[in-house]
């Protein structure tokens, strides 16, 4: 056969192919894979035949993929075939894992932070001006000079930024005169470095307002979700002054920026530790009562205004020159080597009252014509609790019979 005849079959046998495919082939694209899917079985024998066509580099693979005579040999295929662009399926992610920045170890022991340079945010006002802060250099669980800030109790250990690793809380105090209090949180930079995150939350000074503000922290502990559970009181003692705050745990969690208090009560309520009374004290009479003496009997009533029973034992002190003396009649005992020396009772119930009779003696050439009493209330050691009277003193006359 001329050459001229096998390029007119090849032309003749590419344009009845086309014409028996050219309805299934589809734009590539999202359509074309899902008509694709919907039709699989169907195009499964057209496109093996499509490709077999158009793999076709030569004239003589083109000859043999349709054949010049039905009597004739089969065709030997070519052995040179190019790619056929298809429709593909979105590539798979990646399997392989990325890499992330691991957090730095926050959880610090007491003994390292104890022997650390520490950042302590500014004290409050008041006695405690002059505790350390800024860089403060810790030994031994103390940092600074005069008056030293210690750390108190055990750490707690949360992860309170939510990075993954867990950061440090611990308690401070200062006491120069009466204690105050922070709650830090500590972690580490890159480093290894020890850095301060924030104050959870600190003590309000001695110019606090007692009975409201947060005075006394006791301690910490981790709680739930990131969060920093503190054991806070109202009451900052100092001196002679009994611990009468109230044990209130409050909840701050980390908000990005700061500290907030997230649970737990927002203010104290009716304190039991505190004293409420009223006195009322009769007049003084004293008459002689033999060689160079004068003698006569102290009344004294107190009532209970507060809805708790007064705290402790409930001490009466009289006002009065120290060459005279007191002794105790009914109510209260007297308690010798204090001056002036207190007459102690048991307490009194809310609402109830007590009256106390006590006998004093004169020097006859005692010309004293008034004298004082302050009643409040006294722990076991002899510190005394708060009184929230705006006067604690009851004057009385004394009348020279």
């Amino acid at each position: 056969m001329p050459e001229f005849d096998n390029d007119a079959l090849l032309t003749s046998a590419f344009a009845d192919f086309n014409s028996e495919v050219s309805t299934f082939v589809k734009p590539a694209g999202t359509a074309a894979a899902r008509t694709t899917v919907q039709h699989r079985q169907k195009v499964r024998t057209i496109a093996a035949g499509a490709v077999a066509a158009i793999a076709i580099v030569t004239p003589v693979a083109a000859y043999a993929a349709i054949g010049t005579d039905s009597n004739g040999p089969p065709a030997t295929p070519g052995v040179s075939v190019s790619p056929v662009e298809t429709t593909t399926s979105p590539a798979a992610p990646s399997t392989a894992p990325s890499a992330t920045a691991t957090a730095p170890d926050g959880r610090i022991s007491k003994t390292d932070l104890g022997n650390a340079t520490l950042t302590i945010p500014a004290w409050p006002k008041g006695f405690d001006e002059g505790c350390g802060k800024g860089a403060v250099k810790f030994s031994g669980g103390n940092g600074g000079a005069h008056p030293p800030l210690k750390l108190e109790g055990d750490p707690a250990y949360v992860d309170v930024d939510h990075d993954g690793a867990q950061e440090t809380v611990m308690l401070l105090s200062c006491s120069p005169q009466g204690s105050d209090y922070k709650v830090l949180a500590f972690d580490r930079d890159a480093s290894g470095k020890i850095v301060t995150l924030g104050q959870v939350v600190g003590s309000a000074g001695s110019e606090g307002k007692q009975g409201a503000d947060i005075e006394t922290i006791w301690s910490v502990q981790a709680g739930d979700d990131g969060q920093v559970k503190v054991d806070v009181g109202e009451f900052r003692p100092c001196c002679d002054m009994a611990q009468a705050s109230q044990h209130q745990w409050r909840t701050y969690g980390w908000n990005g920026n700061a500290f907030t208090q997230t649970g737990g009560p927002p203010v104290f309520g009716p304190n039991p530790n505190t004293v409420e009374v009223s006195v009322t004290v009769d007049k003084l009479t004293m008459t002689a009562a033999g060689p160079g003496t004068r003698e006569g009997t102290l009344k004294v009533t107190v009532h209970n205004t507060s809805q708790f029973a007064t705290p402790g034992k409930l001490r009466v002190t009289v006002g009065l020159p120290d060459s005279w003396t007191i002794q105790a009649i009914s109510g209260c005992t007297i308690k010798p080597g204090e001056m002036p020396v207190p007459c102690l009772s048991g307490s009194i119930p809310a609402g109830g009252s007590k009256v106390y009779a006590i006998k004093v003696v004169a020097p006859i050439e005692s010309n004293q014509s008034q004298g004082d009493v302050w009643v409040g209330a006294q722990d076991d050691k002899g510190a005394t609790y708060p009184d929230k009277r705006t006067s604690t003193t009851a004057n009385f006359q004394i009348v020279q019979g």
